[in-house]
């Protein structure tokens, strides 16, 4: 009688013997084990150094070239990042944005300086030169791109997000140094990016903030090493960047004014303070969880500075007086790519014009091998050519300066060098530019002009650094 009760509830519902078979795989799948990789942790990830003998060649608008970084290898930068990259154009695969993440083999080797500090689990062998820095307005934006690099650029040291570019097109989408303004939003996506890069690092760059006179840096500072308010209420901790770049200067003094290193030494001395402060916390169920800590940097992360650097002096006095793991060096180092050699051997390199000259043959060379020597690369070479040389002419020899050390924002009036060809690599004249590009790549046509991107004679300019 119950088994005839049964057939009349659940028997008009029994599949057919084809549909039961299929039933049954559908129901082996479901139960089948499915195998997800979970994300690696801050305190995972790789092991970066920033110290005295790292000096980092900053992220250079248009400059920032694969040729240009693989001079400054060669003459001793540890550190290099590529341009500027954006978001969504490597989202999208556009060949011209994807460029940029392009590195030279000598970048992806390991660095060659042994820390002077101990750093706990850090190898030099699994280092590397070369990061690339991103920028975006959206957290999918910023994370999907994370993830994609990730996945097909394994060979990075690390990725940076861009959070100081002051250009407008970059502020009003909300990229850039906007983000500044949305902290929450800016925490949110560096947990993000941790979240999906596996064990590749993420830092941030930064500025004083978005307006002349109110800094918000270090309150940006406080949350990017401890969390938000939210998060240590919910015990989520740190975010997990590694490394905290601030440039001493806001959006809107671009690079109008001297770089504020007092007010970079004060960020140096809060993150100092922190660290302190995180020793001495007392109450274990507030306590950070050190799995979301950055491995790095016994759990904090490395604090440079970037502005005005232009000489051996300049970097040490950054170390030593304002307190910073390493300096970030950008206009001064396309003006003079030597700086890395200055601060290798601690003294001031006078170079004559014919050594100066061979740094151009050997980035005319590197331009070639990268962007081809047919008549599109020898364009393309003479175009980012040109655009080093505004920045490179505006180096005053040392035996002709009435003062040491230089300093970067220096208006020096016209002068005729030792010899004719120290005069024509000073010129501001784009027409003596071109003249010079024509000793290693021919005769440019009768009507090319040039424009330098940045007006970098001008001494205004959208470069970093």
């Amino acid at each position: 009688k119950r088994q005839a009760e049964m057939n009349k509830y659940y028997g008009a519902n029994k599949p057919e013997e084809g549909q039961a078979a299929e039933v049954e795989k559908m129901s082996l799948e479901e139960r089948r084990a499915q195998f997800t990789e979970a994300p690696v942790r801050a305190s995972e990830k790789r092991r970066i150094y920033y110290g005295p003998e790292t000096p980092v060649l900053a992220p250079l608008t248009t400059q920032g070239n694969l040729p240009f970084r693989r001079l400054c290898v060669s003459l001793g930068a540890q550190v290099t990042w590529s341009e500027m990259a954006m978001g969504l154009p490597l989202i999208q695969g556009e060949k011209g944005e994807w460029a940029l993440a392009k590195a030279h083999e000598s970048e992806i080797t390991p660095p060659k300086y042994t820390p002077k500090s101990v750093v706990a689990g850090y190898d030099n062998s699994k280092d590397l030169k070369f990061g690339v820095q991103i920028a975006g307005n959206k957290p999918w934006n910023v994370l999907k791109t994370t993830e994609i690099l990730t996945a097909l650029c394994p060979s990075i040291r690390a990725i940076d997000l861009n959070c100081g570019c002051p250009i407008d097109l970059v502020y009003r989408q909300g990229a850039g140094s906007a983000l500044m303004d949305s902290p929450g939003k800016l925490e949110k996506i560096l947990r993000g990016m941790n979240a999906v890069s596996g064990e590749v690092p993420i830092t941030v760059k930064i500025r004083m903030g978005t307006k002349d006179n109110h800094p918000t840096a270090d309150r940006l500072v406080q949350r990017l090493v401890l969390g938000g308010e939210e998060a240590v209420a919910t015990g989520d901790g740190p975010c997990g960047v590694a490394a905290i770049t601030l440039h001493g200067r806001s959006r809107q003094q671009r690079y109008t004014r001297q770089a504020n290193w007092e007010y970079i030494a004060e960020c140096s001395a809060l993150v100092n303070r922190l660290k302190q402060k995180q020793a001495e916390v007392t109450d274990t169920i507030r306590e950070a969880d050190a799995r979301d800590m950055t491995a790095s940097n016994n759990g904090m992360p490395y604090f440079c500075g970037n502005g005005d650097v232009y000489s051996h002096v300049d970097y040490f006095d950054a170390v030593n007086n304002a307190n910073v793991d390493s300096a970030m060096i950008g206009r001064g180092a396309l003006i003079k790519p030597w700086i890395f050699e200055e601060i290798q051997t601690g003294q001031y390199l006078d170079k004559s014009a014919s050594e100066r000259l061979q740094y151009i043959e050997q980035f005319t060379r590197f331009g070639l091998e990268n962007w081809g020597s047919d008549e599109i690369g020898v364009g393309v070479t003479r175009r980012f050519l040109l655009e080093w040389l505004s920045f490179s002419c505006r180096y005053v020899p040392l035996g002709l300066l009435e003062h040491l050390p230089p300093h970067l924002n220096d208006r020096p009036p016209a002068f005729r060098g030792r010899n004719e060809l120290e005069t024509l690599l000073s010129s501001p004249n784009y027409k003596d530019w071109i003249k010079i590009s024509e000793m290693f790549l021919g005769p440019a046509h009768k009507d090319f002009q040039f424009q330098p991107k940045h007006k970098s004679n001008s001494y205004e300019i959208e470069a970093e650094g």
